[in-house]
């Protein structure tokens, strides 16, 4: 268990509302969420500009609300930086405003002091979303499919092209440092109320640790079986499966859903809402009685995942 997890845990213990992406306001029937970017920890001056750094901040929490079953609608911000990078700061500020133009969500206060590094913190609000259209992570039922969004994989390919200097075909590496840099935005909560949804979960530290975390909240046990369609463009680079199933399980901050549905939701591919959005949904396993993740002739215990308090993200 991380120490990030037995945090969690701690709370969750005393607070009930605690435990999903979202924390659900019964009394104003809004979902909240707060997530914080860290200078050398979330991203390094080296490499990320002040529009990756906003849209980072952006992107993972418009996708907290909208795994949660609703519509991103405020935001409060908070800042903390060196006088020095006052210059720097002010710019992210800036490509911040301008995601929230575009995607409507309205900033309506925050907080700013000074640190020894840049510290950002979002926290972020639905719009009024009844009870009964919350989608939680408990909730994984059996037979249910559990489904995520193609292509992913390239965030953590990208990290690893960047900080390891891999040897990567042109296009896989150009594209793979633009999606860790600056992962895509995707609009999806208005779709999601077409499905009957029964668990759902942001993708940010990995797909594995997502699915762990269904799994252990809803007590099931998930059996996954199509990771190859993930990623073909992937695995075929992929020296072979094992390689391959070690990318697309640890990469992380894909910001993507992780769900799961009694549904066949695939035939929505065909639909012009979902094309336009650049949005393909996959099929990567099923729910079953029991408990974990589960993948045959492949040991998920060596997949190296995201972790706030270690320093193994670069290898597989």
């Amino acid at each position: 268990m991380s120490n990030e997890e037995k945090i969690i845990n701690y709370f969750i213990k005393n607070y009930k509302k605690i435990g999903d992406d979202c924390a659900y306001l019964s009394q104003t029937k809004q979902l909240i969420s707060s997530d914080t970017l860290v200078e050398n920890i979330h991203f390094d001056l080296k490499y990320f500009t002040p529009k990756n750094i906003a849209h980072r901040l952006f992107t993972a929490n418009y996708s907290d609300i909208q795994s949660s079953g609703g519509k991103p609608k405020y935001v409060l911000l908070n800042l903390s930086f060196p006088n020095k990078n006052f210059k720097f700061v002010n710019q992210i500020i800036k490509n911040f405003n301008r995601y929230c133009l575009k995607y409507g969500i309205e900033i309506i206060g925050g907080d700013t002091t000074a640190s020894d590094k840049i510290f950002l913190s979002l926290t972020i609000m639905s719009d009024v979303v009844k009870k009964n259209e919350i989608i939680k992570r408990s909730n994984a039922k059996i037979n249910d499919k559990v489904y995520t969004f193609s292509g992913i994989g390239y965030s953590k390919l990208g990290y690893m092209n960047i900080y390891n200097n891999l040897k990567l075909p042109k296009n896989i590496s150009v594209f793979s440092k633009k999606q860790f840099l600056s992962p895509k935005i995707f609009t999806y909560y208005d779709l999601f109320k077409k499905f009957k949804l029964n668990s759902c979960m942001d993708l940010s530290d990995s797909l594995l640790t997502t699915l762990r975390s269904i799994s252990s909240q809803s007590n099931k046990k998930i059996v996954l079986n199509n990771l190859l369609n993930i990623n073909k463009k992937l695995h075929d680079y992929s020296k072979n499966d094992q390689h391959y199933y070690s990318l697309i399980l640890s990469s992380g901050e894909e910001f993507v859903p992780v769900f799961s549905s009694p549904m066949d939701l695939l035939k929505f591919n065909n639909k012009e809402s979902f094309k336009k959005r650049g949005i393909k949904l996959t099929c990567i396993g099923h729910i079953e009685k029991g408990q974990g993740v589960h993948l045959k002739n492949f040991n998920l215990n060596k997949v190296k995942i995201f972790d706030h308090f270690k320093s193994n993200y670069s290898a597989l």
